[in-house]
């Protein structure tokens, strides 16, 4: 089996990883130029269901080096815009460090992304824009790209993000709701400055309409591994409704540097003055704002070996931090149907309904869940 996947995100590598541990060919292209082309974000929480989905496709030592890089664990703060410790405010996906359930591990994204390339290099091209494909007589699926090369394969998976071009043709009624709320998130170095403001871990001030979460996040570079951790840093991110940034619903968010700080300012002006420093000193290529988007999930149509992951086909709100998690456990789910019908001889087809059917369902869940937790942080309507 030859299958080619349209994208190089963090569940793109991850299912990479995957077929190559379950010994299936692959090849990987993403249509940026380079793996640094561009911020993908910085901080991002792996829940248990991540960590067992990342210890499916890794090899025991990758695995460790992503439990090894990722930040020190440390407790969830919540609070109000006067600092002051909030018992009624708790988002379900949320894993407290006493549970018996394995914490959340807070990964760099950059670095996690630097464990699932490691050893694959070879076979992930970038700068190579999948546009679309066509269904062979043989039931082969042909690929073809922007600069007009075609490559032929036995299985296409989409997994080239929100608003793919590709999902559609395979998944129609496929969409974006756009909720009309807005994520501003940002970095900070971790300095002595910094340390005598907050204590380590996970602070989160719900305001009106909007909520801010800051991670302290604090690296062990005694311990040995594949990659290097990052500087100590702090990561931020601002979720709420538009009015809560001085924004208009209809407004761009393309916005110059000024307006962007602007819209920080405004989100932050209820926040103690005391924190102003976490918000005003991030350098301008360290902030960035996104719309709050959910999809609207289609349906498979036609018989065509292509099937669909992550961002691709379950977009949804930060709000609950399931949307990487969820595209990480496709990469497993896929990884062990595929594996399945290649050992006990099950067509591709209704391999690819099975993992369907059941990435489906999760999503769905997962959609539902980050609602919810939109609701829970800046009182969305969505």
């Amino acid at each position: 089996m030859k299958v080619i996947i349209a994208g190089a995100g963090l569940g793109g590598l991850c299912l990479a990883q995957g077929l190559k541990k379950a010994g299936i060919d692959f090849t990987v292209f993403e249509k940026d130029a380079s793996f640094n082309s561009r911020t993908q974000g910085y901080r991002i929480r792996i829940d248990y269901a991540g960590q067992q989905s990342l210890a499916a496709c890794l090899p025991a030592d990758l695995y460790a080096a992503f439990e090894n890089s990722a930040a020190l664990p440390a407790p969830v703060y919540t609070m109000d815009t006067r600092m002051q410790a909030l018992e009624n405010k708790w988002v379900d996906q949320w894993i407290k460090d006493e549970r018996e359930i394995p914490a959340d591990l807070k990964a760099d994204r950059h670095t996690l992304r630097r464990v699932l390339i490691t050893r694959i290099e070879d076979q992930v091209v970038f700068d190579k824009d999948l546009t679309s494909y066509h269904v062979q007589p043989d039931q082969r699926i042909q690929c073809f790209f922007a600069d007009g090369e075609t490559i032929t394969a036995d299985l296409l998976v989409i997994a080239n993000g929100a608003a793919s071009a590709l999902t559609g043709s395979c998944f129609p009624g496929t969409g974006l709701h756009d909720t009309g709320n807005v994520c501003i998130y940002g970095k900070v170095q971790w300095d002595e400055q910094r340390r005598q403001l907050l204590s380590p871990g996970t602070s989160v001030i719900f305001g009106e309409n909007i909520a801010g979460i800051i991670d302290v996040m604090t690296f062990n570079r005694d311990l040995h591994t594949i990659v290097t951790p990052p500087e100590d840093y702090l990561y931020w991110a601002l979720i709420g409704q538009r009015c809560s940034f001085g924004m208009q619903r209809d407004q761009s968010l393309r916005l110059s540097v000024a307006e962007l700080q602007e819209a920080i300012t405004q989100a932050t002006s209820t926040f103690p003055a005391a924190l102003d420093p976490l918000f005003s000193g991030a350098a301008v290529t360290a902030s960035a704002i996104v719309p709050v988007r959910h999809s609207v999930q289609g349906r498979r149509a036609g018989q065509a070996p292509v099937t669909v992951m992550g961002d691709a086909i379950h977009t949804m709100s930060p709000a609950a931090g399931l949307g990487a998690n969820t595209a990480l456990r496709d990469a497993a789910a896929l990884t062990a149907h595929l594996k399945k019908s290649i050992d006990g001889g099950l067509s591709l087809m209704s391999t690819l309904l099975n993992y369907e059917d059941q990435m489906l369902t999760y999503s769905a869940e997962a959609i539902a869940a980050s609602k919810k937790g939109s609701a829970l942080l800046y009182n969305s309507g969505e």
